[in-house]
C-alpha cells in the first residue's frame, strides 16, 4: 500500500476517534483547476479534501471532507471556525495523485478560514502546479 494511502486512511482514523468541541459549522465549496471542473483519466479513482488546523494548540481535530469526484464538491459537517490548511489530492485507480502531491498534506501552501456556517470555500487550482 503506497505511503499517501496509508496516509489518508490514518487520517480517516484519527477523525473517526476525535470529540466534540466548541462551535461547528457545514461549510461546502468545489475544487476546480483554472476554473474548470477536475479532469479525471479513467473512472476510477477518488478525490480527498482535508482541513488541518492551523492553531493545532486550540484544535487538534482532522477535518476529512465527503466529496463527489465528478463534480469537485466537497462538504464538511461540524468543523470549528478557525484557519486551517488544506490538503487536497486527485488519486486514480493506481493511487497516483494527478496533481503531483502538490497539494498533500506535507506540501499543500492552501490556507482558507472557517468563519460561519454554511461558508461556501470554492477552491481554484492553478493550471500550472507550483
Amino acid at each position: 500500500m503506497n505511503v499517501a494511502v496509508r496516509f489518508t486512511l490514518l487520517l480517516t482514523i484519527v477523525v473517526g476517534m476525535t470529540g466534540c468541541a466548541g462551535n461547528k459549522s457545514d461549510i461546502s465549496g468545489t475544487i476546480t483547476r483554472d476554473g474548470k471542473p477536475l479532469c479525471w483519466e479513467s473512472e476510477g479513482g477518488h478525490l480527498i479534501v482535508i482541513f488541518f488546523p492551523e492553531d493545532r494548540a486550540a484544535n487538534k481535530e482532522v477535518y476529512s471532507a465527503t466529496t463527489d469526484r465528478a463534480t469537485g464538491a466537497y462538504r464538511i459537517p461540524k468543523i470549528r471556525a478557525g484557519k486551517y490548511t488544506v490538503a487536497i489530492q486527485q488519486f486514480d485507480e493506481r493511487h497516483r495523485d494527478a496533481l503531483d502531491s502538490k497539494y498533500d498534506p506535507v506540501k499543500t501552501p492552501l490556507r482558507y478560514e472557517v468563519r460561519e456556517s454554511g461558508q461556501v470555500i470554492d477552491i481554484d487550482l492553478p493550471k500550472d502546479l507550483p
